[in-house]
């Protein structure tokens, strides 16, 4: 999907994600390989990626595990770049939100019919 708009300086921008973004301030644990969990804040999030602040720069090629309330993201660090004192972490999902959906309504229906 390709989308225009422009910013506050009047300057044209095209969207060239293949998926809307969702705009979110979330409270994440990012657990990387070789580097400590740490907290992180979920910026965006789309079906197929998101994007992160971090306090520390993670490794582009990391697998990363993003954890939250009701909340636990799989995925590939595609781009990291320090902004404003803190990392910026670009996120392909390994799984797709759709199918993490899929997952979760196949979970309720097994607990449903193990209860009856």
């Amino acid at each position: 999907m390709t989308k225009t708009q422009q910013d506050q300086a009047g300057v044209t921008i095209v969207e060239r994600r293949a998926e809307p973004r969702t705009k979110t301030i979330l409270s994440v644990l990012l657990r990387a390989p070789d580097v400590h969990p740490m907290e992180a804040c979920l910026l965006d999030i789309s079906s197929r990626g998101a994007r992160l602040r971090a306090p520390q720069p993670i490794p582009v090629g990391a697998e990363i595990r993003i954890e939250a309330e009701d909340l636990l993201l799989f995925g590939t660090v595609k781009r990291c770049c320090q902004t404003r004192g803190a990392h910026e972490v670009g996120i392909v999902l390994t799984m797709p939100l759709q199918i993490l959906g899929d997952l979760r309504r196949l979970n309720d229906a097994l607990h449903r019919s193990a209860g009856e």
